[in-house]
């Protein structure tokens, strides 16, 4: 056990998930290699058992990772393409007509260079209808006669 409770073991783990991260980014293997450096710093400081070295672990585990979050912020940044991978989402309130009849409630419709599946009331061919939601999925359009 006095493996676990030599700074050096913890200094080197430190590294070893800092180097991790490196090869496999997503900012989480930096923030336990982070509390694993300061549980080294803490046995430098003081001997401690196994025990508290494992609860000093995991909160700076905790704290580093709040950091983190603190620091980089949420993910979500502006995007000049909001609509780039939901691209059904950018559909809704355009208008244009039905390529084929709706019958028994489905039918299809043309934008720009797609056809989609279009559910709505019974309409024939060619009847000017706006797009006014969304299949559960997305893949599927509800439309409504203009």
């Amino acid at each position: 056990m006095t493996f676990f409770t030599s700074p050096w073991t913890w200094a080197i783990a430190g590294l070893v998930l800092c180097m991790l991260e490196t090869l496999a980014p997503g900012i989480f293997l930096l923030w336990v290699g982070i509390a694993a450096f300061a549980n080294a710093l803490l046995l430098l400081a003081t001997p401690l058992s196994i025990e508290w070295l494992m609860v000093s672990f995991c909160v700076f585990m905790a704290v580093s990772v709040l950091i983190g979050r603190k620091v980089y912020g949420e993910r979500d940044v502006a995007s000049d393409a909001p609509f780039l991978n939901r691209r059904a989402d950018a559909l809704l309130g355009r208008e244009t007509r039905l390529q084929s009849a709706i019958e028994n409630g489905i039918g299809l419709a043309q934008i720009d260079d797609t056809v989609w599946r279009v559910t709505g009331s019974e309409l024939p061919a060619g009847t000017h209808v706006k797009i006014t939601g969304l299949s559960q999925d997305g893949t599927i359009l509800q439309v409504e006669k203009v």
